[in-house]
């Protein structure tokens, strides 16, 4: 756990009720490497997956503060964000990230509690993290097939359950993970948000077990891309969400030049 406020462990306690536009930001921020996916950046950058002075670090520190001013979202979402490996110089990124309006912060090994890759000085501070405007209860869930297995699941609203994970490069390993995602709906009460960095390099169609039996809606277009490598893009960066939400919800892209992702910008009318 960083400085600052933690969050509150999950309760399904009431929140003030809030009629202004509920605002997320969610990225996968590539460890703010200063990467952004074209072919010239990761020739030039590549020492960088190897070690990444603080000084990269804090200047793409600096461009995401940048995109949370502009857009104010009430909560920002992060996956490839780290607290400390050695590989990028001990430097706890959302430590950098707190301020006096983003005061309530979670992060968290993506690992899992089991997992002998927490231990490693390169892989110890590899997380998943979000801070919040207010506190808002929330619970740390973990997939049973993976290496990544850390899921976030945060209350943002009475009625209305957030999911955000980091789901695996491996197909086979993806599809037991969305059988899990789809349990872990069914089984919430209320609406449901689903986002995250899934990985879907076979296309949409990897989603259907999750989207039709949870009566749930891809708000992604096919053709709005939010990961690069070179000249392959994909829709890898998605958000899902029950019909009702779906129905005062607007989803935007924003570029971030500090990573090969993309980010969402979800607002809740």
């Amino acid at each position: 756990m960083g400085k600052g406020s933690a969050c509150a462990p999950f309760s399904y306690a009431k929140l003030e009720e809030n009629m202004t536009p509920f605002v997320i930001l969610m990225g996968n921020l590539g460890y703010l490497r200063g990467i952004n996916g074209c072919l010239a950046h990761h020739v030039r950058y590549a020492h960088r997956y190897f070690y990444c002075p603080p000084s990269v670090q804090e200047a793409c520190i600096r461009q995401v503060v940048g995109i949370m001013a502009r857009e104010q979202p009430d909560l920002c979402c992060f996956v490839e964000i780290d607290k400390g490996s050695t590989g990028l110089a001990n430097f706890n990124q959302l430590e950098k990230l707190v301020s006096e309006r983003y005061r309530f912060f979670d992060i968290e090994n993506k690992y899992g509690p089991l997992s002998r890759l927490r231990s490693l000085p390169l892989m110890r501070g590899k997380s998943n993290g979000f801070l919040a405007t207010r506190k808002l209860p929330y619970e740390k869930i973990h997939f049973t097939h993976g290496t990544k297995k850390l899921i976030y699941k945060i209350l943002i609203e009475p009625g209305i359950t957030l999911f955000f994970a980091h789901f695996s490069l491996i197909a086979n390993v993806r599809a037991q993970q969305l059988l899990q995602m789809r349990e872990l709906v069914r089984e919430t009460p209320g609406e449901i948000i689903l986002m995250g960095d899934f990985n879907t390099h076979n296309g949409f169609g990897e989603l259907a077990p999750l989207l039709h039996e949870n009566n749930l809606v891809l708000l992604n277009k096919e053709d709005e891309p939010t990961f690069r490598f070179h000249n392959f893009r994909l829709p890898l960066d998605l958000c899902i969400c029950s019909q009702a939400v779906a129905g005062r919800a607007e989803l935007k892209v924003v570029p971030q030049p500090y990573s090969d992702h993309e980010a969402l910008l979800l607002t809740l009318h």
